[in-house]
């Protein structure tokens, strides 16, 4: 671990508790980089299943009398999802992500408090540009994922106060626009709102026809 900004923790003990609270799944892990005067530089994760855990850095009193208790702790983060530099990871409505996921090869994962990430299968290569150039991914397993996160959109009752939510409405909006979202509706009228903007999607992006072209059977009627 590196302080880049040391004024960012000037105030506190020498001898404080470094901590990196991570969380995923209901699964949870403090992992112990030493105090604020030595941290540790890296540390290894007990949990070796984590794919894209929440982190937080937590600061904790380290005197006797007053042991464990929080002295200060940052704003949470994703561990991959959040990192620029992560291979397939991209900050926008959709994260994708290398995981050891076989037999599967993809894998969707909704949270409350982040954009919706798409595990795929680690030994697919560079899995961000397979998942938006192949057309066999973008014109069948696109539509998929759209209908699932929209099912989960609707039901909240107001999605537009969550920020990831309301990113995937506003795309809605643009892709359809003037044919609002059913609110508060009767999940028939959901599903046909769904259809209508994956078939609108699809035709924007001419899904059948990059299809019947890969397989070279662009003359079939």
């Amino acid at each position: 671990m590196t302080i880049v900004d040391p004024k960012a923790v000037k105030g506190f003990p020498a001898n404080a508790r470094l901590t990196i609270k991570l969380i995923e799944t209901k699964q949870m892990e403090l992992v112990d980089f030493g105090t604020l005067g030595n941290p540790k530089t890296a540390v290894e994760v007990a949990n070796q299943e984590y794919i894209d855990p929440s982190c937080q850095l937590r600061i904790a009193n380290a005197d006797a009398d007053r042991l464990g208790i929080l002295l200060g702790s940052s704003p949470s983060w994703r561990l991959n999802s959040d990192n620029p530099e992560q291979t397939g990871g991209v900050r926008g409505l959709l994260n994708f992500l290398p995981a050891k996921i076989a037999p599967r090869t993809w894998k969707l994962i909704i949270k409350e408090d982040s954009h919706p990430v798409i595990y795929v299968d680690n030994r697919i290569p560079d899995p961000r540009s397979w998942a938006k150039s192949d057309p066999t991914f973008v014109g069948t397993i696109m539509p998929a994922i759209i209908y699932q996160v929209f099912d989960d959109i609707l039901s909240h009752p107001n999605p537009e106060e969550t920020d990831w939510m309301n990113d995937w409405i506003r795309w809605a909006d643009g892709l359809m626009p003037g044919n609002s979202r059913p609110q508060q509706s009767e999940s028939r009228d959901r599903r046909e709102w769904i259809d209508g903007l994956i078939d609108t999607f699809c035709q924007r992006h001419k899904l059948s026809d990059r299809i019947v072209d890969q397989f070279g059977q662009g003359d079939v009627a």
